[in-house]
C-alpha cells in the first residue's frame, strides 16, 4: 500500500497527475475498499494540513526575522552617521558656506586621502550597510508579497511586515480585532495612558500616507477605518491566499468619505 506521505508529495507537486483522488486511488489499486481509501483519506488531509502550516509558518518567520535585521540596520546605519559627521567636521573647509554634513560628504570619506583610513574604512562600512539594507527591503517586499498580498496591497510591504513583526504571525494579526491593530506599536503611548494621559489614536500604521499625510483631526477616524480594512486583508490573506481586488478600492472610498463628512463639519 503507497504511503500516505507519498500521496501529499503526489498532491503537492504541480506536474502530478493527480486531479480526482479518489479516483486515482482506486484506479491504480491503492486502495481496494471504501474503508482503506477513507483511512488513507484522513491521514493524507491531516499529512497535508500539517506540511501547509509548516510552510506557512516558516514564511512568516522568514518575513518577521527579515524586519526585525532591518530595524537593526538601521539603527546602525543611524549610529555610523552619526559618528561619522562629529568626526569628519574638524576635517571640514572652515571657509565653506555650511558646517553640515550631507549624505553626499559621507560617501566621498573613502576617496579622501588626507583623512585618517580608520575613518575611511567606516564610512564604506556605512555604504556597504546601506546597500545591504536596499537588498533586505527588496527582499521583504517579496517575502510578504507571497505570505500577505492583500496585506501588502493596503499597507505597503514594510509596513505590512512590520505589523506582522509585531503580532507575532500572519495568524495572530488576523485574530487581532481591528481597535487592536490600530494601536500595534504605540507601547510608549498605552504606558503615558495608564498614567493618565491620552489614549493614542495610532501606532505604527502612523508611518503610512493615508494617515500621516492626513490633516491631524481626521487621523483618528481614518486609522479605525485602515485597521479594520487591514484585519479583513490579513484574515483573506490567512484563510484563501486568494487576492482580493476591491479591498484597496473600498479602503479609499471609505478615506474619502470620513475627509468629506469632516469637512461638512467644519
Amino acid at each position: 500500500m503507497v504511503h500516505s506521505s507519498e500521496i501529499v508529495s503526489m498532491l503537492l507537486d504541480s506536474e502530478s497527475p493527480v486531479t480526482h483522488l479518489r479516483t486515482f486511488l482506486f484506479r491504480y489499486g491503492i486502495v481496494d475498499s471504501e474503508e482503506e481509501y477513507r483511512s488513507l483519506l484522513r491521514e493524507v488531509t491531516i499529512r497535508l494540513a500539517r506540511k501547509q502550516v509548516a510552510s506557512s509558518a516558516h514564511r512568516d518567520e522568514e518575513v518577521m526575522h527579515a524586519i526585525k535585521a532591518l530595524d537593526d540596520l538601521n539603527d546602525t546605519i543611524n549610529l555610523f552617521s552619526e559618528r561619522l559627521v562629529d568626526w569628519y567636521a574638524p576635517y571640514k573647509d572652515p571657509d565653506s558656506i555650511s558646517n553640515s554634513i550631507s549624505e553626499s560628504d559621507l560617501r566621498r570619506i573613502p576617496e579622501q586621502d588626507i583623512l585618517p583610513s580608520a575613518m575611511r574604512m567606516l564610512a564604506q562600512n556605512r555604504i556597504d550597510l546601506h546597500k545591504s539594507r536596499e537588498a533586505l527591503i527588496e527582499h521583504i517586499k517579496d517575502e510578504i508579497a507571497r505570505v500577505a498580498p492583500n496585506l501588502t496591497n493596503l499597507a505597503g510591504a514594510v509596513l505590512a511586515a512590520r505589523l506582522l513583526g509585531i503580532a507575532g504571525g500572519l495568524n495572530r494579526l488576523c485574530m487581532m480585532p481591528a481597535s487592536r491593530v490600530q494601536i500595534l506599536g504605540a507601547n510608549r503611548a498605552m504606558f503615558r495612558h495608564l498614567r493618565g494621559a491620552s489614549p493614542p489614536k495610532h501606532g505604527v500604521i502612523f508611518q503610512h500616507p493615508h494617515i500621516h499625510a492626513s490633516p491631524h483631526r481626521m487621523r483618528g477616524r481614518i486609522a479605525r477605518a485602515f485597521a479594520s480594512k487591514l484585519v479583513i486583508a490579513a484574515r483573506i490573506d490567512y484563510y484563501s491566499g486568494k487576492v482580493s481586488e476591491g479591498l484597496a478600492q473600498d479602503l479609499t472610498d471609505r478615506i474619502e468619505s470620513i475627509k468629506r463628512k469632516k469637512r461638512k463639519e467644519k
